[in-house]
């Protein structure tokens, strides 16, 4: 049974949409594992360090999934490959 919930707002969902199916398809995939536990060990999932807020990065092959907790709720903020990463986490 999920623990938490995965919710994508309609930015995120802009995010997928300009990706390659099966891109999208495997960062569901690993979301999956956020519903279970969004803080499991190991080097996927690392918390955005010198942020006031808790924001997470989750690392899917050259893409990042950035999301916040809300209760028990994945809220997530941004997709968007590696390239780009710096500046949205400057931006956060």
């Amino acid at each position: 049974m999920d623990k938490f919930q995965v919710r994508i707002p309609p930015a995120a969902a802009r995010d997928l949409d300009q990706l390659d199916d099966k891109l999208v398809q495997k960062i569901l995939e690993e979301m999956d594992v956020l519903k279970e536990n969004p803080f499991p060990r190991g080097k996927l999932i690392r918390k955005i360090k010198g942020k006031s807020a808790n924001f997470y990065r989750l690392r899917v092959g050259s893409h990042r999934v950035f999301f916040s907790l809300e209760g028990q709720t994945v809220v997530v903020l941004k997709v968007i490959d590696k390239k780009n990463a710096a500046r949205f986490i400057k931006n956060l």
